[in-house]
């Protein structure tokens, strides 16, 4: 795994190269925001590792201008104690956590982050329905080999949709799944995202693939 760490503080700095070294995951540091952002636009990377105090650009700036670039590799953000999570998250951070970090949990974030990118074990590189593709691999999605732009987020759900395609999945299980049950998140930010997803999906196609189970939640189906 190719790793893009973004810190400032070099006693902190130290402490991450040696946490992911012990794993042998291929790392390239920068130690000001800038310079990070430069990286994270022009490499690509398997995921970030950033905080959210940095010279010259502070870690939210820099994910917001990934997310506004449709740069969907996935971040852990490192906040500071008294620091919001909800900002992070929905600045379109994947996770966070609070420094100082647990060398063991650090390591099982990034584990879980990569194997969620990647399909997980033995998964399907390719998902389908209809005429709508997903290579889980390279995070990109197209709809009658038209390729649709997602964020991290959106991908996500629609992974998740296409997973369950055929079943009506409720919002709860949307927010456990796709947003790991954060308590800053409510069922309104999955109605806002599934809105997302129906204009890049549905919008320019006579057939529409998300449908809502009035009451209950959504589901994927094909329109043939």
């Amino acid at each position: 795994m190719k790793i893009l760490l973004i810190q400032s503080d070099p006693d902190y700095l130290d402490f991450l190269h040696r946490t992911l070294g012990e794993r042998h995951y291929a790392l390239e540091i920068a130690t000001d925001g800038h310079t990070g952002l430069a990286m994270g636009l022009h490499a690509r990377f398997d995921l970030i590792l950033l905080d959210t105090h940095l010279l010259r650009m502070n870690g939210l700036d820099i994910v917001r201008r990934l997310r506004q670039e449709n740069d969907s590799t996935p971040v852990l953000l490192l906040s500071h104690f008294g620091d919001s999570a909800a900002k992070g998250l929905y600045a379109g951070a994947d996770d966070y956590m609070v420094r100082p970090c647990d060398p063991e949990e650090l390591l099982a974030r990034v584990y879980a982050l990569h194997r969620r990118r990647t399909g997980g074990f033995n998964s399907p590189s390719i998902l389908s329905v209809d005429n709508l593709k997903l290579n889980v691999a390279e995070k990109v999605a197209y709809r009658d080999n038209q390729r649709i732009k997602l964020t991290a987020r959106e991908f996500q759900l629609l992974e998740f949709l296409i997973k369950n395609a055929g079943r009506v999945v409720t919002k709860a299980q949307i927010l456990e799944k796709v947003w790991d049950n954060s308590a800053v998140c409510s069922t309104n930010k999955v109605e806002v995202y599934i809105n997302f997803l129906r204009k890049k999906i549905d919008r320019d196609f006579e057939y529409k693939l998300i449908h809502t189970a009035m009451g209950v939640g959504y589901l994927l189906r094909s329109g043939l």
